[in-house]
């Protein structure tokens, strides 16, 4: 009897001390599973789910492990995924762990293969992640793998907590003239358009430059020209004389920006009266070259630049849309294109757009259907996310919205844009605002909000 208990006790220890396979969940197994060594031949391979490497304030993700050939996992307490995290290009955050979700909800053995791959979601939120508004390239790297080729996945999150942007209007108040001057943000990193309202008291254009020269009120932005000797108007041609003794225009920082902002805010003064051209004199006198080495010697024509994406720029709790002008060639535009092909490209091309200092203010999974033509006005039909987009926030629809006629109306020969989401118009997605028919561009784009 005592060799049979004996025997009956040496079992149970090996039963105990033996490893188990377990069979679990592919989304339920939070700090319980690992492949026992990864090896180089492993075959296993991470997805991510739509494909999708370029996400907006996420909350989670979700990330697939896949194999060609079967993969058995035995579970080991140990997180599956850790994440880096880069921004600018510099490594701010490393070794980031506990981002699974979900835990271990049974016993069983988990085979991994092409038909059965392991579904983890992460969880990436701006809370979680602890990380402030800004664009974030995050490496999340799977201790399943241990092929570094295969090991890792980067995404590009940007994280955009708060905000509110003020739709364009398409008439002044009562008594004024509507200005759109063109301020920087505190970066020096692009010109904003900003509409402020003022009673004519003296010459559009002096009106123009006087606003230029005495700043936005949101402080968060400012104005880069300074000193300003005379402006003068003349059958529609625009004289700005400059004083020599102001040095800063010729700064390497301000040139570009003081040069475009003179130009493009005396351009927009022709919804009032014809602008023809805009020059510059220094101290009365025609120079070759100012603004840094920009060339002076002619009048610059206002001719309408073609091609440009109107992005979003978050300015304290306030967006405002900005106009980009971009380079056909780098769109993949060509002259000989039809209409229908360049809108479909100047589309895509909002996707590959990568700023620091601004945002796409379409959603990533609004996909453009199909374009077509009628007269001067193109119909973009969208699938059926642009519904879904900004939830409860009208401000930032039309904020979308505002920026698709701004940018399709920047193509040769289009006048306004139709949207229709399915090929039915588009209805009740904003209160109160019929935006099923034709959109032309509204006239006075970011009003200035004055206490």
């Amino acid at each position: 009897m005592k060799i049979i208990i004996n025997v009956i006790i040496i079992g149970l220890i090996g039963l105990l001390s033996s490893t188990y396979l377990f069979d679990i969940s592919p989304i339920n197994y939070k700090n319980s599973i690992e492949i026992q060594t990864p090896v180089e031949t492993s075959e296993l391979r991470l997805e991510i789910e739509n494909e999708t490497i370029d996400f907006l304030n996420p909350k989670s993700i979700v990330i697939k492990h896949t194999s060609n050939t079967d993969e058995v996992l035995k579970s080991l307490n140990q997180n599956i995924f850790t994440a880096n995290i880069y921004k600018d290009n510099k490594l701010i955050h490393e070794n980031i762990s506990n981002l699974e979700l979900v835990n271990l909800s049974s016993n069983t053995t988990l085979t991994i293969n092409k038909d059965n791959p392991m579904v983890t979601t992460l969880d990436i939120s701006q809370e979680k992640l602890k990380l402030d508004d800004g664009t974030y390239k995050i490496v999340l790297q799977s201790n399943l793998i241990a092929d570094s080729k295969y090991s890792s996945i980067d995404i590009q999150v940007t994280y955009d907590t708060a905000g509110t942007y003020v739709p364009a209007l398409n008439a002044a108040p009562a008594g004024t003239k509507g200005l759109t001057i063109y301020f920087t943000s505190e970066k020096l990193d692009t010109l904003i358009p900003v509409t402020k309202f003022s009673i004519e008291d003296k010459s559009i254009t002096r009106m123009a430059i006087e606003q230029l020269q005495n700043g936005p009120s949101d402080t968060n932005m400012k104005t880069i020209i300074g000193d300003v000797t005379n402006c003068t108007y003349n059958n529609g041609n625009v004289v700005i004389d400059l004083p020599s003794s102001y040095n800063l225009y010729n700064n390497v920082n301000i040139g570009t920006l003081a040069y475009n902002a003179f130009v493009k805010t005396i351009f927009d003064v022709d919804r009032y009266w014809p602008i023809y051209s805009v020059s510059f004199t220094i101290d009365r006198k025609k120079v070759e070259t100012y603004f840094n080495g920009i060339d002076t010697s002619k009048a610059i024509p206002n001719t309408e630049y073609n091609y440009s994406l109107y992005l979003a720029y978050k300015v304290n709790e306030r967006y405002y849309l900005f106009d980009l002008p971009i380079d056909a060639q780098a769109a993949g535009i060509n002259k000989n294109d039809s209409t229908e092909i360049k809108a479909q490209k100047l589309f895509d091309y909002y996707s590959d757009v990568k700023l620091t200092y601004g945002r796409n203010p379409i959603p990533n999974d609004v996909k453009l259907n199909t374009v077509t033509i009628e007269g001067r006005n193109l119909i973009l039909d969208f699938n059926e996310k642009f519904t879904n987009s900004y939830n409860n926030k009208d401000d930032l629809k039309l904020m979308m919205i505002e920026s698709l006629i701004y940018s399709f109306t920047s193509i040769p020969n289009v006048d306004g844009i139709q949207i229709t989401v399915n090929k039915k118009p588009l209805t009740n997605f904003v209160k109160d605002r019929d935006l099923s028919g034709i959109l032309t561009p509204p006239k006075f784009i970011n009003p200035e909000i004055t206490n």
